[in-house]
């Protein structure tokens, strides 16, 4: 009986460890964790009175909202997504709703980002949400035709 509670706690353990990992384990990473920008999309952005709020979506069915990370650089914020697929099953909304307080810094643009990329989602001379891509170097000069 004693053998039998000794696996029980250990595959117990076990399974609260891989959980706990594979919700918050990501965060030690950063934003080279945090899901592609272009697979995320902002519904609502605002940015007022010290805070930026933000309602978004991830593109797939799948993986579940498990956190963001963020940093403000030149008065721009970058904000990093994590979706957990492994665990999607226990929460499959992949909607994400963030609250940033700012400090009265005078946030204006703000970017989804993951590792090597980032995209423009706001920007303060707008004022809404990007629903056009932002151009950049590697578009430049591309029109439609060209894509055909």
């Amino acid at each position: 009986m004693k053998k039998f509670f000794k696996i029980a706690a250990i595959v117990f353990v076990a399974i609260t460890f891989i959980f706990v990992i594979s919700r918050h384990g990501w965060r030690i990473f950063g934003f080279s964790a945090c899901n592609s920008p272009s697979s995320l999309y902002a519904e609502t952005v605002s940015v007022e009175d010290g805070l930026v709020r933000m309602k978004g979506v991830i593109g797939s069915s799948a993986p579940a909202y498990v956190g963001h990370t963020y940093k403000i650089e030149d008065n721009n914020l970058y904000i990093g997504v994590k979706h957990n697929t492994f665990l999607g099953f226990i929460n499959r909304l992949g909607n994400f709703n963030i609250t940033i307080s700012v400090d009265s810094t005078n946030i204006e643009n703000v970017y989804f980002k993951d590792k090597d990329r980032e995209k423009l989602i706001w920007d303060a001379q707008q004022g809404h949400v990007r629903a056009i891509p932002q151009v950049t170097e590697s578009t430049k000069g591309v029109t439609e035709d060209d894509e055909d």
